[in-house]
């Protein structure tokens, strides 16, 4: 990637074991070890975080400048390219990494496919904020968009799906190819939840514990739920698994 300036960016709270964080960053560098990874410690709500990390990198989000009342934010980076990766959420591989920026270079949005099942939105299909990957570029051809819920139509960073769609930019999705457990049920208007998430009728499932990956094999691993239970042991352990006892320095950056 001579002459390109990508980063990967992971945002968590406090609830988050510090093991959990560090296993992460110890797999990103095993799989991207020249590409920068941030991993902020921010007490707001994810798409509001999401929006804090573009405005660092220069970019302003017009959302984020209204919630905060135009809260200055500290510059610091400036990158052509982000990997949103959930704190939760690994590489399995190197050709996991070079596959999304590849794709965003070529003016692409690509991530982990997601759908809102909580929502009535068309059972829109969204690059989930677990894992995409979209240039500076895009992202201010396609309005600067939020990441922030806008229900009924959106969760966490849909609106950059359906920014990109309405702007005739490609959206590519990975679909989950295995998941460990069903996810945590909750009550909620339409009754219990079944024993998975479902994307639009007749594409896999998923749940805790989602491979994704392509026609080529696996690409990226998403927890789901990880506040819950023994879902950070669960993380922990496929991270260990990965790295065999690798462990390279970590950067973690507090950014309240």
């Amino acid at each position: 990637m001579s002459g390109r300036t990508p980063c990967i960016v992971s945002i968590f709270r406090k609830n988050i074991d510090i093991n959990t964080v560090q296993l992460q960053a110890q797999v990103v560098n095993k799989f991207a070890p020249n590409i920068k990874h941030y991993q902020f410690q921010l007490e707001m709500p994810h798409g509001v975080a999401i929006d804090y990390f573009w405005s660092q990198n220069g970019v302003a989000v017009d959302k984020f400048i209204e919630a905060t009342g135009g809260r200055d934010v500290p510059q610091g980076s400036a990158h052509d390219a982000v990997l949103i990766l959930d704190i939760d959420a690994i590489p399995l591989n190197e050709r996991a990494i070079q596959k999304f920026f590849d794709a965003a270079y070529a003016g692409k949005l690509i991530g982990n496919a997601q759908r809102s099942n909580h929502l009535d939105n068309g059972q829109h299909l969204f690059a989930a904020s677990s894992c995409a990957c979209l240039t500076l570029g895009t992202f201010v051809s396609i309005g600067r968009p939020s990441a922030y819920e806008n229900p009924p139509r959106s969760d966490v960073l849909e609106e950059y799906t359906w920014a990109a769609e309405e702007n005739d930019v490609e959206v590519e999705l990975l679909l989950p190819k295995r998941y460990e457990r069903p996810p945590v049920r909750f009550e909620w208007e339409g009754g219990d939840q079944p024993d998975y998430w479902q994307l639009k009728d007749g594409m896999p499932k998923y749940g805790v514990g989602t491979t994704f990956g392509d026609e080529e094999g696996d690409l990226f691993y998403h927890q789901f739920q990880i506040a819950f239970g023994d879902h950070q042991e669960m993380f922990q352990n496929k991270c260990r698994e990965i790295l065999n006892d690798f462990t390279p320095e970590i950067n973690i950056i507090d950014a309240e």
